[in-house]
């Protein structure tokens, strides 16, 4: 189960030093502690999961703003954090087999129109279960249903 890897992987780091490792863990864990306590009961693979992905996008977006920042620095930092956060996520979707997934949801939900893009967006991103961005998935489906 992924929350035994990410634990090990605290262990782990910790035995061995890695103060930057723990405190990312650290940061992944408290995430996926505060959702538990805010829903009141215990997360599954896929919610953990889907924790996870959301704290990798804010990495990407605050990387973003802090080389716009000229703050190379804090964009370092939380590159080393970005690619802790992904280890624990799955290998993501090459967007050929994404687009295969949306073109079979479209048919299946006998989509045509703008109107059907939520529908469309649950349903991929349910099959795709955190191994694709949600934003290329947005893309994908606006473009094959204009």
């Amino acid at each position: 189960m992924i929350l035994d890897k990410i634990k090990s992987q605290l262990k782990e780091s910790m035995k061995n030093g890695e103060k930057e490792i723990v405190l990312a863990i650290r940061n992944i864990l408290e995430k996926i502690k505060k959702e538990e306590v805010d829903s009141q009961k215990e997360l599954n693979e896929n919610s953990i999961i889907k924790i996870i992905a959301k704290h990798a996008k804010q990495l990407r977006e605050s990387i973003n703003q802090f080389k716009k920042g000229n703050r190379i620095d804090l964009a370092e930092k939380e590159k080393k954090e970005l690619m802790i956060a992904e280890k624990f996520l799955p290998e993501q979707m090459e967007e050929k087999k994404v687009k295969e997934i949306i073109l079979q949801v479209i048919k299946e939900l006998n989509a045509n129109q703008m109107a059907d893009m939520g529908k469309v967006m649950k349903a991929v991103l349910d099959k795709t279960k955190g191994m694709a961005d949600g934003k290329i998935v947005s893309n994908l489906v606006r473009e094959n249903l204009s």
